[in-house]
């Protein structure tokens, strides 16, 4: 019968194994093992802790999992509550306990980007949280916005969205509040940026488009976030919906080029699939279109994705993410479903999942190491232009017994 070992000895084991591979095959296998198995070997030893924390290990970890389009999850938000699953088995809904008291409000989701989630409560405490670590950091609170102008009323609608600036190696929490004239005719917005590297809010130019969605999440694709807007305030129509873009590096806006032979006579959303930017089409008595822009920034490459019929009674979808093989788009349907959608069949079939909400609201995540408290090191591109000195010090590390600080 063989011996069980202990915690201790089989780390050891590990550790002298690893030891005796070639430093960028060890690296290499690291990088892309799910968060929790490299938490539980960050207690190894202290070398492996500060390659596993190295901006250049947490880098390389979230590049390979963007490549491989591995270790993605969903994040379910019911009222106060959030839910983990796992998208490699959709089999369970995990309570998570994230780090906001809710106060028996509802949570928001304001943003995803890169394994980090922008949440707030009813007391409006926002929070940048990193489901996989449990680690998080509160944001400066911010006072309530009221216009100086008496003839506009107090903030009329607010939204939010999360990107990353790569330029600056900087995520940025974007917050849109706009406020109606008391006469309905006139509207005025204001936009502040939240900067993690300098944990502070800023003002930047005003957006001269009206919100059409209170609380809905801004889009994060390409280094833009996206909202739907209209160009002006129209209560006795029907107004015409458009996607615009803020720049997360340029801190500007600027309208996406909508697909030509899309029936504009409808209510839009957008939507992040695959890497791509999609749009949700709804009429009224047709059904509801999903088109994709499959190069970002080209009017030409908007494409018609699916197509669901009104005989289904489709209140709402939001595409997630495509299946492994590609055949198939895992839709949240009616808020209430998760559905796999066949792309050749143009069939649906229901997904099972156990401890799932009656009601909710699903965002993809994907599991990364990236900190909600950056370092103050130089600037990237200051230490790009170091060139191969990166690569000698990430073997430096390990061939010299795990010594390198990167």
């Amino acid at each position: 019968m063989k011996t069980p070992t202990s915690s201790t000895e089989t780390q050891l084991e590990i550790q002298s194994i690893m030891v005796e591979l070639p430093p960028e095959v060890i690296i290499s296998i690291l990088s892309r093992l799910q968060v929790g198995r490299l938490l539980c070997f960050r207690s190894i030893a202290k070398p492996w802790r500060s390659l596993i924390d190295s901006p250049y290990f947490v880098d390389l970890h979230l590049e390979k999992s963007a490549e491989a389009k591995s270790h993605l999850s969903l994040i379910l938000r019911k009222d106060s509550d959030l839910y983990y699953i796992n998208f490699d088995s959709l089999d369970d809904a995990v309570e998570l306990n994230h780090p906001l008291m809710c106060y028996s409000n509802r949570i928001r989701v304001l943003g995803s980007c890169n394994g980090l989630l922008c949440i707030c409560n009813v007391a409006e405490d926002i929070a940048l949280w990193n489901p996989s670590t449990k680690k998080y950091r509160v944001l400066p609170s911010l006072p309530s916005d009221r216009k100086r102008d008496s003839g506009m009323c107090l903030c009329g609608a607010r939204v939010y969205g999360l990107g990353y600036d790569a330029g600056h190696d900087d995520y940025k929490l974007v917050r849109i509040s706009q406020f109606i004239g008391l006469d309905y005719l006139s509207f005025e917005s204001e936009v502040k940026v939240y900067s993690l590297r300098n944990n502070a809010w800023k003002k930047v130019e005003d957006m001269p488009y009206v919100l059409c969605y209170t609380r809905k999440m801004g889009i994060l694709v390409s280094g833009c976030v996206h909202w739907v807007v209209t160009r002006q305030l129209e209560l006795d129509q029907l107004a015409t919906e458009l996607v615009i873009a803020f720049d997360i590096v340029k801190e500007t806006f600027r309208e996406v080029p909508m697909p030509e032979s899309m029936n504009r006579i409808c209510q839009i959303d957008v939507g992040y699939l695959g890497g791509c930017l999609c749009i949700v089409a709804k009429y009224e008595d047709a059904g509801v279109d999903v088109w994709t822009l499959k190069e970002y920034g080209v009017k030409e490459s908007w494409s018609k994705l699916l197509t669901l019929t009104q005989a289904r009674r489709i209140k709402s979808v939001r595409p997630l993410v495509y299946s492994k093989n590609g055949r198939e788009v895992l839709l949240e349907q009616d808020h209430e479903n998760l559905v796999w959608f066949d792309l050749k069949s143009q069939r649906v079939k229901s997904v099972k999942v156990r401890g799932l909400p009656d009601l909710f609201e699903a965002v993809v995540c994907m599991e990364s190491l990236v900190s909600v408290h950056p370092s103050r090191r130089d600037d990237r591109k200051k230490q790009e232009s170091v060139g191969g000195k990166k690569n000698k010090k990430r073997d430096d590390f390990l061939a010299e017994g795990f010594k390198l600080v990167l």
